[in-house]
């Protein structure tokens, strides 16, 4: 059952469940799966699988070597995420420590292009290696063809066609880390440490999360649920009107707006859906209500919070876990 290997703690049988480890494993469940659906599963996070489960074949890369070579990472597939950042501070190296105790693989980061407290991915990627299923053959993507967005990717746009194979980063050598983010200055100024390393940025990233949100081993969850929404300026002097302050970050043109503001200002921090709940920790996160949650209460739950957000704020929310099987 995929239940047992995805981070919400949901999900139904695979009709196939592969493990692979090189490319010849993956050429090989292509070639098994040329007229049935495939779907690679990484580190079960950031996704909903239906209880139902999943039509075809699951595959899932368990090859976690990685090479550092002076500011240069090459990882596999099944590279644990947070294992490799905890490598390249250990190595001095700087561009991913805000990036500390996201779940799931090097393989999957780029899909999401994870980020956190001012990183992601896209700022240190340099290339990857995955094999395209349309055109039968391992190739070398670099950023631009990625076509990276916030929370987004080519290989979201294409689900499907890419089985991603190797992961390059790029780091700097530098113990200096810029720290972007409004929250993790505050923590690091409160606990007196003015000229922080990369490891006390690593140590207040985690505590921040342990404090702030559900810990998946303990309560289901896919971290969280929803993108924070980007909108015009004029549509945020708007929204300012309707609620009075909102926290906001400007980007470029436009303004971002937290989600999990949105979503506790509508009144749905902590309440329950049937077998699923808003965590009355964070809003963001949709929680598996004491391990027994059906997927579909967790998307009708997650359907009834952008309704009434798109009622009360005129913004439609758009979520970041992918629905897989439904």
């Amino acid at each position: 059952m995929l239940r047992d290997l995805t981070t919400f703690h949901l999900g139904g049988p695979a009709e196939l469940y592969l493990e692979v480890k090189n490319k010849k494993d993956i050429i090989y469940a292509h070639n098994l799966a040329k007229k049935i659906n495939l779907f690679v599963l990484g580190g079960g996070s950031d996704i909903l699988v239906s209880d139902k489960g999943i039509k075809g074949i699951v595959i899932k890369i368990i090859d976690k070597t990685l090479k550092i070579k002076g500011n240069i990472l090459v990882g596999r597939a099944g590279v644990v995420w947070d294992y490799l950042v905890e490598k390249s501070i250990q190595k001095g190296l700087s561009g991913i420590e805000c990036l500390s105790g996201i779940p799931g693989t090097l393989g999957a980061a780029p899909i999401q292009n994870i980020g956190a407290y001012g990183q992601e991915l896209a700022d240190t990627f340099e290339s990857l290696i995955a094999f395209d299923r349309k055109n039968n053959e391992f190739i070398k993507m670099n950023k631009k063809d990625c076509r990276f967005a916030y929370r987004d990717s080519i290989f979201k746009k294409e689900a499907g066609r890419y089985i991603i194979f190797e992961v390059t980063l790029k780091l700097k050598k530098d113990n200096t880390p810029k720290i972007k983010y409004d929250s993790l200055s505050f923590y690091l100024n409160e606990n007196g440490i003015n000229n922080p390393s990369l490891w006390d940025v690593r140590n207040a990233v985690l505590a921040i999360r342990k404090a702030k949100l559900e810990d998946w081993n303990i309560i289901g969850n896919a971290g969280s649920f929803f993108k924070n929404p980007e909108i015009s300026k004029n549509d945020f002097q708007k929204l300012k009107k309707i609620i009075g302050e909102v926290p906001a970050y400007p980007t470029g043109n436009k303004v971002k707006i937290p989600a999990a503001f949105l979503i506790e200002k509508a009144g749905w921090k902590g309440k329950s859906f049937k077998t699923a709940a808003v965590s009355d920790k964070h809003a963001l996160i949709l929680i598996n209500l004491g391990g027994k949650a059906k997927a579909n209460d967790i998307k009708n739950l997650a359907e009834k919070i952008v309704l009434d957000v798109k009622q009360k704020y005129k913004i439609k929310l758009v979520p970041e876990v992918q629905l897989i099987g439904f």
